[in-house]
C-alpha cells in the first residue's frame, strides 16, 4: 500500500529520520507499506490525511504519483516488500528511504523480488538517494545476474546492504552484484555481500564503460565473500573507461572462503585510477591487482618497507610467538 500523507505528525517523525541522511527540504513524503494488515499501516491510515492508495506494494507505481526535481521522498516500512518487475528509479531528486535505524545488514526495510530480475533495481534518475534499506537478491536461476545498475549522475547510497542470496547466478561470469555506469556516485555505510552462499564467479562491484566516465566514492563501506573460486574478484573494471576516478576511504575487503587471484580486475584502468586511504585493507586475497596495472592503483600506508604486505593492503595474521 502507498500513502501519500503530510499531515503535521507524519512530516514531523519523516523529517527527523530525513535529516539524519542529508536530505533536507522534502516536499511530499510518500508511504510505502507491506499491506493493509501491517501494523505501520494501520498508524499511518488512521493518524495522517492520506490523498490516495494504491493496491499494490509496487515501488514502480509510488513512484509514479512522486515530481521529479521536487525532493519528494518515499518511506519505506520496515517489512518486506518483493517486487513483482524490476524498479526503475528514473524521476530526478526523488528519494527511496527505509524507515528503520541506520544499520549495515539486513535491515528490516527490505526490497526483494518474486520473479527473475536483472537488474532488481535501476537508478536512472540523478540527485537520489537510496538509504536504510535491505536488498536480497537471487532466486535459483541462472538470469539473476546484477542487483543494482546505477545509470543516473550524482546520486548517492546510504545505510544500504547489497545482498546476493543465491548460489546459481553466483557460478556464472556475468555475474555482478553492483554495476557503476554513471559519475558522482557516492556509497556511505554500505555493506555487499555475504559470509555465507558460496561465490563462484563474477564480481563484486563492476565500473562500466560509459560516455560519462564513472567517478565513486565509497566511504565506509565493507564488502564481504565467501568465494569458492579464486577467478571472482571483488571490482573490475571495463577496458574504455576513460579517466575516472574510483575512491574508497576505511573500506574492508573480506572474502571468507578461496584466496582470490586478484582483488582488482585490471581491463579499464590506465587513465582509470583507484585510490584507497590508510584504512583500506583486502582479507582472502593473493594479489591486489596484476603488475601490469599497479600504476594505476593507489594505496596510503605508514611508510612500512616496500616488503611488508601491510605496504600492498592485504591483511596478515598476527605472530605472537
Amino acid at each position: 500500500m502507498a500513502i501519500n500523507s503530510n499531515s503535521s505528525r507524519f512530516r514531523e517523525i519523516a523529517s527527523a529520520s530525513l535529516a539524519g541522511i542529508g536530505i533536507v527540504g522534502a516536499a511530499d513524503i510518500h508511504f510505502l507499506a507491506g499491506g493493509s494488515t501491517t501494523a505501520g499501516y494501520s498508524y499511518w491510515a488512521n493518524s495522517s490525511k492520506q490523498t490516495y492508495f494504491n493496491s499494490a506494494q509496487n515501488i514502480n507505481t509510488a513512484l509514479a504519483k512522486m515530481t521529479t526535481g521536487r525532493n519528494d521522498v518515499l518511506l519505506v516500512s520496515p517489512d518486506s516488500h518483493a517486487q513483482a518487475a524490476a524498479v526503475v528509479w528514473s524521476k530526478a531528486m526523488c528519494h527511496l528511504v527505509g524507515m528503520y535505524g541506520p544499520a549495515l545488514q539486513n535491515h528490516r526495510s527490505r526490497i526483494g523480488h518474486s520473479v527473475t530480475v536483472s537488474p532488481l533495481l535501476t537508478v536512472s534518475g540523478n540527485g537520489c538517494t537510496i538509504a536504510n534499506l535491505y536488498f536480497p537478491y537471487g532466486l535459483a536461476n541462472a538470469t539473476d545476474l546484477n542487483l543494482l545498475r546505477v545509470t543516473g549522475p550524482r546520486n548517492s547510497f546510504i545505510n544500504c546492504h547489497f545482498l546476493p542470496t543465491d548460489a546459481t547466478p553466483l557460478d556464472e561470469a556475468t555475474f555482478a552484484l553492483v554495476k557503476i555506469e554513471s559519475s558522482e556516485t557516492y556509497f556511505k555505510n554500505c555493506y555487499f555481500g555475504g559470509d555465507t552462499v558460496a561465490w563462484t564467479n563474477g564480481t563484486m562491484i563492476d565500473f562500466v564503460t560509459t560516455a560519462d566516465p564513472p567517478r565513486v566514492v565509497f566511504e565506509d563501506c565493507m564488502f564481504v565473500m565467501n568465494a569458492d573460486n579464486a577467478q571472482v574478484t571483488f571490482l573490475k573494471t571495463t577496458a574504455g573507461l576513460g579517466r575516472a576516478t574510483m575512491i574508497f576511504k576505511n573500506c574492508l575487503f573480506l572474502n571468507l572462503g578461496t584466496s582470490l587471484t586478484l582483488a582488482i580486475t585490471g581491463a579499464g584502468l590506465g587513465n582509470a585510477k583507484m585510490l584507497f586511504d590508510i584504512n583500506c585493507t583486502f582479507a582472502g586475497v593473493t594479489d591486489i591487482v596484476a603488475a601490469a596495472n599497479e600504476a594505476s592503483v593507489w594505496c596510503g600506508h605508514g611508510g612500512w618497507a616496500s616488503a611488508d604486505l601491510l605496504n600492498n593492503m592485504i591483511a596478515s595474521h598476527p605472530d605472537l610467538s
